[in-house]
């Protein structure tokens, strides 16, 4: 199977097309590939091109767009993740498995126990850090339109902003999260807490903006897991009542 690139520009069938600097440097320096393989390309706006490398250079590599394919390959439910900033490279973690997991849009929140907060230059660094995550997790995964990754939002400004129509928290309930609140849904937000969890009064806004609980059970999940987990879980769901 032909590797896939990411590549936010236009191709055209038979345009000999220059790939920017990232896609470029891991086909000609990472993979070493060569003149005459083929590959994928996408843009992240729909379809792939079937391509063929035409040359390698020190910084570019030029490909010749071949067929596309007008696939959408996106996840059944365009789920808005939000997850708030969590240490080290167990962050990165969970950016690339909820993409991988079908999250149409990602946003990093702060909240009161975060144990991390960025701001200015040292944000902007990680959200494009993210966003590569995102963007190498769907050329291997198969999707062929990253997330967009949003951040940092105060907790109280995402909730008071637009929002899907469904919107569940990981957090457990009094009553189990029934799946046929799925029905006929194609949208939905899903909120999850920091390493310290949720404080009350984040909790309660979050009730009162509509936030259904939605756990696996008494489980206590990790940051990091829990949007993961919670994904799989929506997925089966889905794969079930069809």
């Amino acid at each position: 199977m032909a590797r896939r690139f990411y590549d936010d520009q236009e191709f055209q069938s038979g345009l000999a097309t220059e790939l920017g600097a990232n896609a470029s440097h891991h086909i000609g320096k990472v993979l070493r590939m060569a003149p005459g393989d083929e590959v994928v390309v996408f843009n992240g706006h729909g379809g792939e091109w079937s391509a063929r490398i035409l040359a390698v250079g020190k910084k570019s590599v030029t490909v010749e767009p071949l067929a596309f394919v007008d696939e959408d390959l996106t996840a059944p439910l365009a789920v808005t993740v939000a997850l708030p900033m969590i240490k080290g490279d167990r962050m990165d973690y969970a950016i690339q498995k909820a993409t991988v997991l079908g999250a149409a849009r990602i946003v990093v929140l702060d909240t009161e126990r975060c144990e991390v907060r960025l701001k200015g230059e040292r944000q902007e660094k990680k959200l494009g850090q993210w966003q590569q995550i995102a963007i190498s997790a769907c050329e291997q995964c198969g999707f062929n339109r990253p997330p967009v990754i949003e951040g940092a939002v105060p907790l109280s400004a995402w909730l008071a902003g637009d929002l899907p129509a469904l919107r569940l928290i990981a957090h457990p309930g009094e009553k189990p999260f029934s799946p046929a609140a799925l029905d006929g849904v194609d949208e939905l937000a899903l909120l999850t807490g920091p390493e310290g969890g949720f404080s009350d009064e984040e909790l309660q806004a979050a009730a009162d903006r509509g936030f259904i609980p939605f756990a696996l059970g008494n489980r206590v999940l990790r940051a990091e897991t829990a949007p993961v987990a919670l994904l799989a879980a929506l997925w089966a769901w889905l794969e079930n009542s069809r």
